[in-house]
């Protein structure tokens, strides 16, 4: 792939990273999970298709992120799954803040 495809699918990854940690930020709020999941569990495979094309070391935080929001879905428990979901989510945004 030629580095300019790589570039700006590191930067879609990155926008819909950021997608992702403000629906896990947003679903800290009682009850506003249910309705930032509509977004955050497609962006999270778009994410998974990204960090996979591009090949920048994101896959398994990417892949435990799928885990976690699916999780977050659980009742009360669901929150410890949010803030994972969050602490992988920033670590993405800073592996893809670099600038590989």
């Amino acid at each position: 792939m030629r580095s300019e495809t790589i570039r700006l699918l590191n930067l879609l990854q990155l926008l819909s990273e950021v997608g992702i940690a403000v629906g896990y930020l947003l679903g800290l709020i009682p009850f506003v999970y249910a309705w930032s999941c509509s977004w955050v569990i497609p962006l999270v495979f778009v994410n998974l298709v990204f960090a996979i094309l591009t090949g920048n070391g994101t896959t398994v935080k990417t892949i435990i992120n799928i885990v976690m929001a699916f999780l977050s879905l659980i009742p009360l428990l669901g929150y410890v799954f949010r803030f994972g979901g969050l602490l992988m989510s920033g670590l993405n945004l800073k592996e893809l803040s670099k600038g590989r």
